[in-house]
Formats: C-alpha cells, sequence, structure tokens
C-alpha cells in the first residue's frame, strides 16, 4: 500500500484505513448542545419545585382559596430553598479560589455558574451595510478578508522587491547525501516524538495523534516507510497543504466585524508529526555543531526569550553602576 504506488495515493489509502478503523473502533457522541445544568440546584430544590408544580396543579383544576394558599406557601417554601442552596454553592465557590488554582478551572467553574450554554458559531457579519447570515457567506465573507489582509499588495515595494528576489531561485534539494541528518529516519525517532505530542485538534483527514499513537507496531513501521519516500522522493503530499481554518474572535471586539476575527489553521497530524520529526534532527545538528547564535534564545530548548530581556537589563544596570562610579 506504501511502496508501490505514488505518494499522493498512498496518503489517500492509510488515511482511508485509518479513518474506517476509526469509525468501527470509537464510540460516537452526541455533538449537540446540552442544557447546562445550575451548580447550586440539588436534590432539595427539585422536591420544592416538584410539590410547588403540584400545588399549581390543583389550584388550577379546583380554584378555591384554600388551594391558593396552599400553593403560594409551596411557592415561598420553594424560592426560599432555591435562595438557601444558591447561598451555600456562592459560599463553598468563593471558598474554593485560592492561589493554587489554575485560570483553566476558575473559568470552568464561572461557565458553569453562568448556568449559559455558549454557541462557539457565528450568527451574522455586518458587511457593507449588508447582513449576512448564511453559514456559506459568512465564510466566504471571513475567507475574503483575510485573504486581503495577508495579501501582498500591503507590503512596502521595498520589501516586496526584495521577497520577489528570495523566491525567485528553486530550493536545490541535491545535497551531500551522506551527511547524517540526510539519512533515513529510524522507528526510534518517530516513537520519540510521537511520544511526546500534545493533544491537538485532526486536520482536514480526521486523524488525531491519539489514533495514531493506538496503531499495532507493523502499521508505524509502514507509516515510517511512508515518510522516508516522502523523504528521499523530495515530494510534499498535496492533501498536506490544505488545512481547516476556524476564526476566532479577537478580545472585546465586535462579532460582526469580519476584521476582528484571527484564524487557526488545523494541519493533518500526520503531517505534522513529520515535521516534528525534521525539527528534532535539525535542531541536535545545528546545537551540537553550535551552528545557533549564542543570544538566540527563542524557540531552543531550556532557553526562552526571557533570558534575552534579563541580558539587556543586567546590561543597563551595569552601565549605571560603571557610570556612577566615575
Amino acid at each position: 500500500m506504501v511502496q508501490n504506488i505514488s505518494i499522493d495515493e498512498a496518503i489517500q489509502n492509510v488515511t482511508k484505513i485509518i479513518n474506517d478503523a476509526a469509525e468501527t473502533s470509537i464510540p460516537k457522541k452526541n455533538t449537540s448542545t446540552k442544557k447546562q445544568s445550575k451548580p447550586w440546584w440539588n436534590q432539595d430544590c427539585q422536591q420544592a419545585s416538584k410539590r410547588q408544580k403540584k400545588a399549581w396543579n390543583i389550584f388550577r383544576r379546583y380554584p378555591t382559596t384554600t388551594n391558593l394558599i396552599a400553593f403560594k406557601k409551596a411557592r415561598a417554601e420553594s424560592r426560599r430553598i432555591q435562595r438557601r442552596s444558591r447561598r451555600i454553592s456562592l459560599i463553598n465557590y468563593i471558598s474554593s479560589i485560592s492561589s493554587t488554582i489554575s485560570s483553566g478551572e476558575l473559568w470552568q467553574k464561572v461557565k458553569k455558574a453562568s448556568c449559559a450554554s455558549f454557541s462557539k458559531g457565528i450568527s451574522a457579519l455586518l458587511v457593507n451595510g449588508s447582513i449576512i447570515s448564511v453559514s456559506k457567506d459568512i465564510a466566504n465573507s471571513i475567507a475574503s478578508t483575510l485573504a486581503n489582509t495577508s495579501s501582498t499588495k500591503n507590503y512596502p515595494v521595498s520589501f516586496l522587491g526584495y521577497k520577489l528576489k528570495a523566491e525567485k531561485p528553486k530550493l536545490n534539494f541535491d545535497s551531500r547525501s551522506y551527511n547524517p541528518y540526510n539519512s533515513d529516519f529510524t522507528f526510534l525517532e518517530l516513537q520519540s516524538c510521537l511520544s511526546s505530542v500534545h493533544k491537538s485538534s485532526p486536520g482536514p483527514d480526521n486523524i488525531s495523534y491519539n489514533m495514531i499513537q493506538h496503531l499495532s507496531t507493523d502499521s508505524q513501521k509502514n507509516l515510517l516507510y511512508m515518510y522516508n519516500r516522502i523523504w528521499n522522493e523530495h515530494y510534499f503530499p498535496a492533501s498536506w497543504q490544505r488545512a481547516l481554518i476556524i476564526p476566532i474572535l479577537k478580545p472585546d471586539k465586535d462579532p460582526s466585524n469580519p476584521s476582528n476575527y484571527r484564524p487557526i489553521a488545523l494541519t493533518s497530524c500526520l503531517c505534522k508529526l513529520l515535521e516534528k520529526m525534521i525539527n528534532h534532527r535539525l535542531l541536535y545538528f545545528l546545537e551540537v555543531n553550535n551552528l545557533l547564535h549564542s543570544s538566540q534564545s527563542g524557540f531552543r530548548k531550556g532557553r526562552s526569550t526571557l533570558d534575552n530581556l534579563l541580558a539587556l537589563e543586567t546590561d543597563i544596570r551595569l552601565s549605571f553602576l560603571l557610570y556612577f562610579s566615575h
């Protein structure tokens, strides 16, 4: 399946087989939005509400003064129990907030306390005075806005000339194949990268890291064989050039304006796994051979851009000390 056909066909077949296996083995869950239950609603509130409804039904059928008084008593009792339950729930919630709680847990509690069902969809957009509410038109409008924002016409003329000049030469993949970074990837490299991946949403092929991790050893070795074919034949699969674009509303911005959304691209996890293997190999080669500048801290293991800020602050303080010492 991965040896005697083109790379694009091999990717297509592998994707289909993994998805078919997932369809058979992984249970589906209901994607409908479930109504959020109130965090303070308990058994006492439920019983009091039932007694109130029962008293109302009796009064509705037999509207006497006695039944009206009984209904009002049941309603007042239900309200009293609910107020008491809300107060106790709020006290427990505030008591649970401390310096050790994570921001994720905090916001989870806030959303639960609000009892609201948050919709992630975009209901409507306002473009040139016209309201767009059809899903396809909303997607096209946001895509057009993002394309216009990232268009080369927004670049300065000087940078555009430099960009065209840099992109004109074709990449030369013919290099010294005996160098260690050009050798085939090993199964150990695949396992190492696969064990260090984080939970990520799947791309257009619907394959997640978790699905790749649960493949059999033989299947992972076949996947490695396909990766080495891509590596040696210098061919990037066409299906991996596609991505799912998710528009995320910027904080405190108008949701009806398409320019207030930033895009997140979901690409194939199969592709990202190969990229991770290549990145690990190149970083190792650069670090071992000291090819990175000592001042570069970003995207390096054990270092961060905070190191540069601390170095700058240290130089400023030393300069002040040197100045005042004279």
